[in-house]
Formats: C-alpha cells, structure tokens, sequence
C-alpha cells in the first residue's frame, strides 16, 4: 500500500465545467413574471410566490407593518379559515410558509410535483383574499411582541438596532423588520389591511417554480389562479438616503454584566442592482467572506480575540449596509477594532497577491455548483433572479466576472466602496470596559437600555 503524505493538503482536482439549468422566463397580461425549472430528479415541486411587500415599504412611523400583515395572510381567507388552510396542505404532505423580509413579502409551498395545483390555489388564495381575522391579528401581535422582549437579551439584535438607527435615519431601514414594541402595539387591523391593498399586487410580483413540472402545465395554473389579479401598480418603496458621517462615530450600548462585546462596524454599501456588486463578493470573500479571511486569520488566528469574523454586503433595494460583525473578549475590543480598520485601509492602500486572489477565486467557482444541489436550491436562485430583475444569463456572466477579476480590480472596488474613515462602529457590552478602548477610534456615544 503506498503512504499518504499528511504534511500538506492535497491539491485540488481540475474544475468541472458548469452551466446554470435551464428555465424558461414570462410574463403574464397582469404584469406577474413567471419562471419555470424542470427537474425531474424526484417527484416534487417547491415555488414562492414573490410580492413587492417588503419592510422597505412600510410607512416611517408603522415598522413592523409589512412583518405582521405577511404573518396573518395565511390564518384564513374568504374562502377557508385557518385551520382548514393548514389541515389541506398538511393532507398532501406539504408545507406552506408566508413571511416578509426587506425586499419583499413571499408564500411559499412545498409539495409532492402531482399536488401543484392544489398548492398553487391555495398560495393564490391566501395572497388575494386574506381576511386578517381581528383574534389571529391580536394573537400574532402578542407573538410578535413576545420576540420584541426576548430579543432585548440578545446583544447581536441589540447591535443590528444601534446601527440601524445610525446609519440610516428617517428611513424604513432605520428600524428592525419587527419594529419595536411601541409601533407593534400600535398597528391597527385597518393598517394591516391598507398595506395588503397597496402592495399585495401582480405587478412587481413573481411566481417561481422549479422541480417535476412541465413548463406549459405550470403556466395554465399560474393563468387559473393568478392570471385575472387586478394589474394596477403597487405603489413604490420609500427611497432610502443614508446619513452621511463628517467622521469615524462610535456606538456602545451598555450591558455592564457582559462576560463578551457584540462588535459591529458597517457603513452604507450598494444596492443589490449595482454593477460593481458581483465583483464586490469577490473582495468580501478575501476579506471576511470566508473562513480563510483576512479578518479571521487577524482578529482568530494570529491574535485570538474571536471564535470568527465575518463581513458582508447586505442586499436590499437600496443602500444596504457593508458590516463586519464580530464578538469579541470585552478586554480587546478596541485592539480588535483596530485590526478591523487595519485590514480595510490595507485593502484600500495595496493590491492584493495574485495567489490570495486565485485562491479566493478558485473558492468561489467551486463552490457555486454546491448551491444548487436540491430543487429549493435552485427555487433561491431563480428568486434571485426575479426578485432583482437580473438578466437570464446572470448567474454565468457572474462566475465569468468573478474569474477575470484582477488586483487592480480589487483595488479600485476597494477605494470605491470601503469608507472606514466614516464608518460607523457599535460595541455591545459593559460601557466602563469599551469606552476608554473604543474612544481613540472616533467620537463615543454611550447608549443606556
């Protein structure tokens, strides 16, 4: 038997050739956009029915609003109350989920590929003729407080919040998608009901299906279920214009018995639409987008002041935010801070090496293929798709951009795009340990909860 050589990592296999699955893209009379994968693997079917209806579009003083009217859509309609809507879904084995994020509001099903057609009328159903029962509305607003409260003691939540407020003031984006306990025990049923009529539309509105289908079928459903949905124009979302920062600000919520600090550094980034923002995974993956990072290998391998670090962009129709979330010994936050800083200014200051860059690159292609393995899988993408009015051949155009990304890229991406100059910082933890540390990184505001 020959020995095998554990002093180093084996080299990788050469790249298998890729390309995305086919699905076929329309639209119907209404304005719904519709896409199809056929999979036919195994004998299910997975699709969401995206709607504009998103947090982006609640009203600035009802947070929360888009939240809870996404949570009742599906507690009963004209047609069938709530548990008759659960038991028939349930009898076929499947599952049907509703829920809003920033960008928008869905209701998805899960079902054996033969039961489609029932599934397909009843997230019709609950999408056009909910009828927001006043017991389930208050049942769900108790709920919804409930979390409020519970999320009071989670200090990643209570960072989220800081910097929401910070960066992007007097916009729907300056609250948490749940709002917070005042504005919840404020939304009214007639609120609820205003918002479904504004934004519950075809209109911006997308229905996507992948698995054991036929195209042809699937577009004879969505035209029985969906296909006479009035075709008026869900209003528009609120532009978002984030604050601008003359300067470094710091945020430290105090919870003096923290045995650990919640760190938060961000400021705006780009919209999901932006044409830099392919690339820009690229540079997020080098700098904390990956478990090789240069964050992690700073802030936990050289200086072990985390367990991990990571950065993002965050995708939202407007400026979401660029974040670097870490937690953090409440002794070292400000030297971690620091290291933070450090490896933003070096990215902005040098180019990187061609093998960093290879390596990054060759992680991404790689790993691309591995999230597509299962019908939700490629629903997601196709979503994605739908949901941001991307062209069909995005996700191939994607992996050939990040393939021809260059240092030089990254470098103009880097001083684009990445403000630690103007970047807000949050630390959650005891505020007589953070303060002093965190005071050489900018002004310190001190927040008491």
């Amino acid at each position: 038997m020959s020995r095998v050589a554990r002093s180093s990592p084996p080299p990788p296999g050469p790249r298998r050739p890729f390309r995305f699955p086919d699905f076929r893209r329309e639209r119907l009379a209404n304005g719904l956009e519709l896409v199809v994968a056929a999979v036919g693997a195994v004998p299910l079917a997975d699709a969401v029915l995206q709607l504009p209806a998103g947090a982006d579009r609640n009203p600035l003083e009802r947070p929360g609003l888009a939240a809870l009217t996404a949570s009742l859509i599906d507690e009963g309609t004209a047609l069938r109350d709530g548990p008759t809507l659960s038991g028939t879904i349930e009898r076929l084995g499947g599952s049907l989920a509703t829920r809003a994020d920033w960008n928008g509001a869905e209701v998805s099903v899960e079902v054996l590929a033969r039961d489609l057609a029932t599934a397909l009328e009843l997230a019709a159903e609950v999408a056009r003729q909910p009828v927001f029962p006043p017991h389930e509305l208050e049942r769900l607003r108790r709920q919804a407080l409930t979390e409020l409260l519970r999320r009071r003691d989670q200090p990643a939540v209570l960072a989220e919040e800081a910097l929401s407020s910070a960066l992007y003031p007097g916009t729907p984006y300056g609250a948490l998608i749940l709002g917070d306990e005042t504005t919840m025990a404020a939304l009214s049923r007639a609120d609820v009901v205003a918002f479904h009529e504004g934004f519950y539309r075809p209109s911006g509105a997308s229905l996507v299906v992948a698995g054991d289908v036929e195209p042809d079928a699937v577009r004879t459903l969505a035209e029985r279920f969906l296909g006479d949905w009035s075709a008026s124009e869900a209003a528009l979302p609120i532009e978002v214009r984030p604050a601008t920062r003359a300067a470094r600000q710091v945020v430290v919520v105090d919870r003096p018995e923290a045995a650990q600090t919640e760190l938060r550094l961000a400021h705006p980034g780009v919209p999901r639409t932006h044409p830099d923002r392919t690339r820009l995974g690229v540079l997020n993956a080098l700098l904390g987008g990956k478990f090789t990072s240069r964050l992690n290998l700073n802030l936990r391998e050289r200086h072990g002041y985390t367990y991990g670090v990571s950065s993002r962009f965050v995708d939202r129709r407007g400026p979401g935010p660029f974040v670097v979330a870490a937690a953090v010994g409440n002794e070292v936050a400000g030297a971690a801070t620091g290291e933070i800083l450090l490896e933003l200014d070096r990215l902005r200051q040098d180019a990187v090496e061609s093998e960093e860059l290879a390596e990054t690159r060759d992680y991404l292609l790689g790993v691309f293929p591995f999230t597509l393995q299962t019908h939700s899988d490629l629903l997601g993408r196709l979503a994605e798709l739908a949901l941001w009015g991307l062209p069909d051949d995005h996700f191939d155009r994607a992996l050939a951009a990040v393939a021809a990304t260059t240092p030089d890229d990254l470098l103009t991406l880097a001083r684009r795009h990445l403000d630690p100059d103007h970047a807000t910082v949050v630390a959650v933890g005891p505020a007589a340990t953070l303060e002093p540390q965190l005071s050489r990184h900018g002004e310190v505001r001190v927040v008491r909860i």
